[in-house]
């Protein structure tokens, strides 16, 4: 059994989390902590209604095996709990530290899985779910040395996060990631935000010169994502409601006048945050990537 301690259990990334890990066979939730709230977690995340009776409480880090950090106020107590406990890990949610800074492991299993489950101790960074969608259709193409030229990137998202979108920031981290898989990349990442039509779920399309046919990508996508769990080629058009209340990622292709169309898909909760982080969780301790991860999608 994995004890857990969870800091800003107010966030709903925090709440997503509890939903999981309440059900999940091999999580003990041990503690969770908040500065500004107080008595049953239910009060604050009122999906836990009925199915949680836990309280926030004062972080005890003795007492657990992981902490899934949701605060940046908290990283500073996540750094000493880590200088004094070797065995300890924490699973970084709150962007505290992004990926160019060298901190820790990024937390994108399609890259690093093998890693996570042999070497990994200390702080793994979950990435953004915006970059988390752009980079699982980009990653193959940056693996074999196929990204050429520009990056344009049109994100549609509802905000659920409660807090601002940093372009910046996430064309950042983006081009970090792509620079470390393929050190001959010379083009920009641009990106432009558009509204998406749901509060959870993030669709991006990113477009890519390339003279490859469609049949060839997607033969490349397909090998390369064959043994992971959670991202899918499809050949229909995808949708922003195909993969609420899910783990997964959806990717469809397209071409126009010499440009690969890369349409990906995902839960920003999920996906892009709370599950990708349980998933994370599952290859440290030796799970099986799925395990309390198996989501039905939202039905309309």
């Amino acid at each position: 059994m994995i004890n857990i301690g969870i800091t800003g259990g107010e966030t709903i990334i925090a709440g997503e989390l509890i939903r999981l890990l309440i059900n999940h066979p091999d999580a003990n939730v041990k503690w969770v902590s908040s500065h500004s709230e107080h008595g049953k977690l239910s009060r604050m995340h009122k999906g836990l209604i009925g199915e949680c009776d836990l309280e926030f409480s004062e972080p005890l880090i003795d007492e657990v095996d992981l902490i899934f950090n949701c605060d940046s106020y908290d990283s500073p107590l996540c750094d000493m709990a880590l200088a004094n406990n070797e065995t300890l890990r924490v699973i970084e949610l709150s962007r505290s530290y992004g990926f160019v800074e060298g901190r820790g492991m990024y937390g994108l299993s399609e890259i690093n899985r093998k890693f996570m489950v042999h070497d990994c101790f200390g702080y793994v960074l979950i990435p953004s779910a915006e970059a988390m969608a752009v980079l699982l259709a980009l990653v193959p193409l940056a693996k074999n040395k196929m990204l050429n030229g520009d990056v344009d990137i049109t994100v549609y998202f509802n905000n659920c996060f409660n807090n601002d979108i940093n372009v910046n920031s996430i064309k950042q981290e983006i081009f970090d990631v792509i620079k470390a898989l393929d050190y001959n990349f010379t083009g920009r990442i641009n990106i432009k935000q558009e509204s998406g039509t749901t509060t959870r779920s993030l669709l991006a399309n990113v477009e890519v010169a390339s003279q490859a046919d469609i049949d060839s990508v997607k033969d490349l996508y397909n090998e390369y994502y064959d043994d992971h769990s959670f991202t899918f080629v499809v050949n229909q058009k995808v949708d922003e409601t195909d993969v609420i209340n899910t783990n997964k990622c959806l990717l469809n292709f397209a071409s126009n006048d010499g440009k690969l169309i890369i349409t990906s898909v995902i839960d920003a909760l999920l996906k892009g945050s709370a599950g990708n982080a349980v998933h994370i969780m599952n290859l440290l301790f030796g799970l099986h990537e799925k395990v309390g991860l198996v989501l039905k999608a939202q039905v309309f």
